[in-house]
């Protein structure tokens, strides 16, 4: 994306952990041959999810009447809403390589298409994998890729002539994680979890390229018949990842994610997920209203009906609600970078295994 030796997001922290995880999968392998180890089902789920979201582009509300108003203000966009149709599949296998203890390799891959707003258009991947290590301990690792997201265009000037155009911002972001996880007691577990992730942004805004740390804690909790609640925690630094401009960008953040799901009857069950971001740059450059002096919060809630299906079909209806509020020194900044949307959809599935036997 955009430069040259940007044509790829190249990790060195990735080769580590995969290398570890290679080391741990097959470092101690048992007795039984290792084609007899790779007997396991493959589980697997495909389906799509057709919906609407009211401001996909996460426009304010100043920008959405300026582009009603003005067709060049979104390069030809012509909407702020969209419908939207989303394809995905999950693919789940466990075969046996460590001490006969299952390894759990996950991954999922989604496309979501926006039917009034194509550009929008992106998809995304992601693969997991979760050792036991046995006494109910695991170590976990995996990577996620979202390639190319739009943002929207934006006006930069140039320079060399001082002229302001209207260009197409998009980037690209993927994230590795390694975790362990233990048992608290014996349906309560915590889990702690390094991430490091990088926004690549293409020219002519490589200068907001980003690198990001992050630490968390997931606490699940599942001793309750009618309830379960994962609380997710994470506190992360984001840095500056170019040599362009002397602009500091940089932030701390802290994100809160509580999840509940609650068991109605025994073929019904209904989740809800919230979060909660908080965002501090550290700017203190006068000449960069856009960054100095800004704090942010973000507020989201998801909603999903889960009934038990039969012939093992998926069909599950979902809504969600987010709103960024932004604090600035400079009022139009604060207004700009303010939003809210919302969606709701269904989503439609199949869900079956494929028996594995060598």
């Amino acid at each position: 994306m955009g430069r040259a030796h940007r044509s790829g997001v190249i990790w060195q922290p990735k080769t580590v952990i995969i290398v570890l995880m290679i080391g741990l999968v097959f470092g101690q392998l048992q007795a039984q041959s290792f084609i007899q180890s790779l007997a396991a089902p493959v589980f697997y789920e495909i389906g799509l999810q057709p919906g609407f979201q009211s401001n996909p582009l996460n426009l304010s509300d100043l920008e959405i009447e300026k582009a009603a108003g003005d067709p060049r203000y979104l390069d030809g966009i012509n909407y702020s809403s969209s419908n939207v149709t989303s394809l995905y599949g999950k693919l789940n296998w466990s075969p046996r390589f460590y001490k006969g203890r299952k390894t759990r390799f996950r991954s999922q891959i989604f496309y979501h298409y926006y039917h009034d707003i194509q550009e929008r258009s992106y998809q995304s991947f992601s693969f997991s994998v979760k050792q036991s290590l046995g006494n109910y301990r695991y170590l976990s690792g995996g990577y996620w890729i979202l390639p190319k997201y739009y943002l929207r265009n934006y006006l930069i000037k140039d320079q060399a002539t001082l002229r302001s155009t209207r260009q197409n911002c998009s980037f690209g972001t993927d994230r590795l994680w390694l975790g362990f996880e233990h048992r608290l007691s014996r349906k309560n577990r915590l889990e702690y979890r390094l991430n490091v992730r990088r926004e690549i942004y293409q020219a002519p805004f490589a200068h907001y390229d980003m690198q990001l740390q992050e630490l968390g804690l997931k606490l699940k909790i599942d001793q309750f018949k009618v309830a379960a609640l994962v609380l997710d925690l994470q506190y992360g630094m984001a840095e500056n990842d170019n040599q362009i401009d002397q602009r500091d960008r940089s932030y701390n953040y802290l994100n809160i994610r509580p999840t509940l799901t609650l068991t109605l009857t025994k073929k019904y069950r209904l989740r809800l997920a919230g979060r909660y971001d908080q965002r501090a740059y550290g700017s203190e450059q006068l000449d960069d209203p856009l960054h100095a002096g800004r704090y942010q919060e973000e507020f989201r809630l998801d909603l999903s009906f889960l009934p038990k299906m039969p012939n093992k079909l998926v069909l599950e209806p979902f809504a969600g609600y987010r709103e960024r509020r932004v604090d600035s020194s400079d009022p139009l900044v604060r207004e700009l970078k303010s939003f809210s949307r919302y969606w709701v959809g269904i989503r439609v599935g199949f869900r079956s295994v494929i028996d594995m036997y060598f």
